[in-house]
């Protein structure tokens, strides 16, 4: 393709400065010496003699100069030409910006060694540290090559030979690969974020807990457990600011009224469960008491007015364990209730008792459909705590399994959706259609 690339650097851009103006920047910005390569004016317009503008070696401000003629030939007056349109593009750039450190020069006309030497020896003369000269044989050097045969196919129209599929591929086929998957990945990733922002305005209709066990344990080996999860609001809604929630062994443990009530009940996550949820609203009474305002970080005293307990049977293999929150589950639901974006930047913290806490492998977060956090155990403290009393009762010899809070390292568990877009656990099916369906898209009926 030397011939063909040679031929048409003469003609083939004639008239058409546009075109030639974005060659010469992608050509020059493949030299690794000039960074930051771009065009000044490429559609028209005043340029001062400064077509484009680089940076050689990181620092010396350069710009470049594109002296193509028409029908090229090579002549005397064509070289001429070139001579004039140097000199005069130079005087203007100098002229115009007086930080000018380097100048380079196009031109579709071929130059000899002497020629290329006299234009270097008059920029350095105007003040320059450093000129270059592409005149069309050192264009077609670059086109021709490896690198520069997709500008050649987007600037002159010549197709790639196999045998220069064969390189242009061996030299870049892994890097295109990996901007297509890259580029796929992008826009997956942009997707599944407009995707969260739209859905997380829905009702929470379950906001869940689950503590990740380092094995799996038989309901003998847990026996009695405790599990409670606190969560401030960052911005209270319809006076909500704090939800308590958690579950326990003895399915009856809820209702019961005295000691002896829950000492009659069966024992261990084995016999059975139970779970009970809290809300703790900001009054709007005068009454200026504690529960008028949100707790800070260490303040569990109350836990709020009880939204519902519930009982289930108990577990003979335990690997996981839940405590979970939301407006889900029933025919109707009635407001105010809270929604999944509500508890973006929410501060969490977890309570239980130490056995159980000693046995956490990593920590999960969830809301609705999405995985909202993870926590592995290099990702969270437990801290002995003692304050923990949600409106239930433990016997004695519950309670020597003393409580321990379980929050990150630095604070509170937070989730934050500035920081981070949750996983979709599940996709959508797209519905089934029997029906028959005209041109139009529309179903026939």
């Amino acid at each position: 393709m030397t011939f063909g690339t040679d031929e048409r650097l003469k003609s083939y851009l004639d008239t058409n400065q546009l075109q030639r103006e974005r060659m010469c920047t992608a050509v020059l910005a493949l030299d690794k010496r000039f960074t930051n390569v771009r065009p000044r004016h490429p559609r028209g317009g005043p340029d001062g003699g400064r077509d484009i503008e680089a940076v050689l070696n990181g620092e010396q401000k350069t710009y470049g100069a594109i002296g193509f003629v028409n029908q090229a030939s090579d002549s005397t007056d064509h070289k001429k030409k070139a001579h004039k349109k140097f000199s005069a593009d130079l005087a203007s750039a100098t002229a115009a910006d007086p930080e000018i450190k380097a100048f380079v020069f196009f031109t579709n006309v071929n130059l000899t060694a002497g020629e290329k030497n006299a234009l270097v020896e008059t920029a350095t003369k105007s003040g320059l540290a450093y000129c270059e000269i592409f005149d069309r044989e050192r264009i077609r050097l670059v086109l021709d090559g490896a690198d520069g045969m997709a500008i050649r196919f987007q600037s002159l129209g010549i197709p790639m030979s196999d045998a220069e599929q064969a390189t242009f591929f061996a030299r870049w086929g892994d890097d295109i690969q990996s901007v297509i998957v890259d580029g796929f990945s992008e826009i997956k990733r942009s997707l599944n974020r407009m995707q969260f922002l739209h859905e997380m305005n829905a009702p929470l209709e379950q906001f869940l807990v689950l503590l990740e066990l380092d094995r799996e344990y038989n309901g003998n080996e847990i026996g009695h457990f405790r599990f409670f999860v606190s969560m401030s609001l960052a911005e209270p809604r319809d006076g909500l600011f704090m939800v308590t929630f958690g579950t326990s062994d003895r399915a009856d443990r809820a209702s019961a009224k005295s000691l002896a009530d829950v000492e009659a009940m069966p024992a261990g996550i084995f016999h059975g469960m139970m779970g009970a949820k809290w809300e703790q609203r900001i009054t709007t009474s005068g009454d200026d008491s504690k529960q008028n305002a949100p707790a800070d970080e260490g303040d569990d005293d109350g836990e709020g007015i009880s939204v519902g307990t519930f009982t289930s049977v108990g577990m003979e293999n335990v690997r996981f364990l839940r405590a979970e929150f939301g407006y889900g589950g029933g025919s109707f639901r009635f407001g105010p209730y809270l929604r999944l974006s509500d508890i973006d930047d929410s501060m969490i913290a977890l309570f239980m008792n130490k056995t159980l806490a000693d046995k956490i492998k990593a920590i999960h977060f969830i809301g609705n459909q999405y995985k909202l956090a993870e926590y592995g155990r290099d990702g969270f403290r437990i801290d002995t705590h003692g304050k923990f009393e949600p409106s239930l009762i433990f016997t004695p010899s519950e309670l020597t399994d003393e409580w321990r809070r379980i929050m990150r390292n630095f604070g509170p568990f937070s989730v934050r959706y500035s920081e981070m877009t949750p996983i979709r656990l599940f996709e959508p099916v797209e519905a089934s259609n029997s029906l028959p369906v005209r041109r139009s898209g529309k179903a026939s009926i």
